[in-house]
């Protein structure tokens, strides 16, 4: 009975101590990804002109497609629940129509705060969006996008905004394992192209493939799951299964979602039909980049 007794009260105590020490441990997480999350940044930019006319409006919708806005903010920019956990996140996409979204005042230097900076209006880093992606596109394509979303059909929506981060979300920022906070990835004091004049080959399928970055990460090697429940991210470059198919078979692995090895592509992982909008030429520029980050060449 004594036995039982003490091993009762050791019982409490290591459950106790062990609360305590997990209590503890939130409250590091929390400190460090809340300083991370009210930092402020400061950058200044060179004005850029938007263009309103027919063609730089279809290339913008181009860019928005193949960039994969879509995907979080609606095929007509309505916006969207992005993601409803509340151990992860709670986020909303914004409607990025003039509806009764909070962007209908956006200004161009707005746009240029979200999509070069990913900062809201109080200098804070945005949640997700993927602006350290956007950040690097030419001046010409930025404000071709900037005039494709300026144009949208005003769409009414009710759908709830929701901002919040999670204590699993708060533990994947600090470790590192999500880019959660866009603006600290990038280089806020950078210099940007105005326009590429070379639209063809491997240094255009560099740029063309930007995007791609945020899951296959700088060197397009992959790694492990982006957040937990999703699978590894795999080797696109020459030294990955890729570099054994050819360019046909790459480009029809994107058209079809299906890889010539007959595996099925989860859009929901790999968005082969946002991707899927990428022109033939397109397609062809980024196989050959991708073939030449092998370590055979």
């Amino acid at each position: 009975m004594k036995l039982l007794k003490k091993l009762l009260k050791w019982s409490k105590i290591t459950v106790i101590t062990l609360l305590l020490v997990l209590a503890f441990a939130y409250l590091v997480i929390y400190i460090l990804s809340q300083q991370r999350i009210q930092k402020k940044y400061s950058y200044t930019d060179a004005a850029i002109n938007i263009p309103t006319d027919s063609l730089s409006i279809a290339k913008g919708k181009h860019l928005y497609k193949i960039r994969s806005c879509q995907d979080c903010h609606g095929e007509r920019g309505e916006g969207r629940l992005f993601m409803d956990n509340k151990m992860l996140m709670q986020l909303t996409a914004p409607n990025l129509t003039k509806g009764n979204s909070g962007i209908a005042d956006f200004k161009t230097v707005d746009w240029l705060r979200v999509l070069r900076h990913g900062v809201d209006k109080n200098g804070r880093s945005l949640y997700m969006m993927p602006s350290h992606e956007v950040t690097n596109l030419t001046n010409e394509d930025l404000a071709n996008l900037i005039a494709y979303c300026n144009q949208l059909e005003p769409v009414a929506t009710s759908q709830e905004k929701l901002h919040s981060i999670g204590p699993i979300g708060r533990l994947l920022l600090v470790m590192n394992q999500v880019a959660v906070l866009p603006a600290e990835k990038i280089d806020h004091s950078a210099i940007h192209t105005e326009k590429l004049e070379e639209k063809t080959g491997a240094a255009y399928g560099q740029y063309l493939s930007l995007g791609c970055q945020g899951c296959h990460r700088p060197d397009m090697k992959g790694g492990g799951p982006l957040a937990p429940g999703y699978p590894p991210v795999p080797n696109i470059t020459g030294d990955g299964n890729v570099g054994n198919w050819n360019e046909q078979a790459f480009i029809a692995t994107i058209r079809n979602g299906k890889t010539p090895e007959g595996k099925e592509l989860n859009n929901n992982y790999m968005p082969w039909k946002s991707i899927g909008h990428f022109t033939d030429e397109e397609l062809k520029s980024i196989f050959m980049y991708l073939q030449k980050l092998s370590d055979k060449h």
